[in-house]
């Protein structure tokens, strides 16, 4: 009767531990582990461990959620931009220019960005786990692209109290395409309809009021 190999039972262990490894847990040991000077946004992306959708939308809309400086926030903008008018257009596998993922921060405006981040992440993570997978493979269509480039734009155009919203959106849909979680991503497309629809209430608004404003000055 052929035995296992002595190493059989280790390697199933090291499967089963990377397999419970949450993205908290990954982002935790890059905080631990920051590059000494700058921290580039490849950095970012590379200890995450690979350039799948779920993974580049994460990194690029961490600072959403996070009251960083509008600094911080523009680094990500063009980013987010770029990458979201790609699969808008259908390009598969799409990917970040060498150019865009040297663009960097200085260490402690990383740490801090990810030292208010880690908390809200943990708290999605514990609701999230693989189901509904029908949901979960919405990434290979071509809509759902264009859907999150028109998201994006309502994170960088500059109107008051526009900007949160989208940018939950975007972190639940992109952890909810890292667990394969369909429910998660369902609850991030119906912020995304939320996000637009005051995104269209506040343009609409201010657009009245400066009308007005011109009217009565006029």
């Amino acid at each position: 009767m052929t035995r296992p190999a002595p190493n059989d039972s280790t390697d199933l262990t090291v499967q089963e531990n990377a397999e419970e490894e949450r993205t908290s847990d990954v982002l935790a040991h890059f905080r631990a582990n920051l590059p000494p000077d700058r921290v580039s946004l490849g950095d970012l992306i590379q200890a995450l461990g690979d350039r799948s959708l779920g993974t580049i939308l994460l990194a690029v809309a961490l600072p959403t959620i996070a009251p960083v400086p509008l600094g911080v926030s523009c680094l990500f903008d063009l980013p987010i931009l770029l990458y979201t008018a790609q699969l808008a257009f259908g390009t598969r596998g799409a990917r970040l220019p060498e150019w865009l993922l040297r663009r960097s921060v200085s260490r402690s405006m990383a740490a801090k960005t990810l030292d208010v981040a880690m908390p809200r992440l943990v708290g999605i993570e514990k609701m999230l786990k693989p189901r509904h997978h029908r949901l979960a493979s919405i990434d290979r269509e071509r809509w759902f692209g264009l859907l999150l480039f028109i998201l994006t734009l309502t994170c960088i155009v500059p109107l008051p109290l526009t900007g949160w919203l989208p940018g939950f959106a975007l972190v639940l849909i992109a952890l909810g395409l890292i667990e394969r979680d369909g429910a998660a991503i369902g609850v991030g497309l119906g912020l995304t309809v939320a996000a637009l629809v005051f995104f269209a209430l506040v343009a609409s608004g201010l657009s009245y009021a400066g009308h007005q404003l011109l009217a009565a000055t006029g």
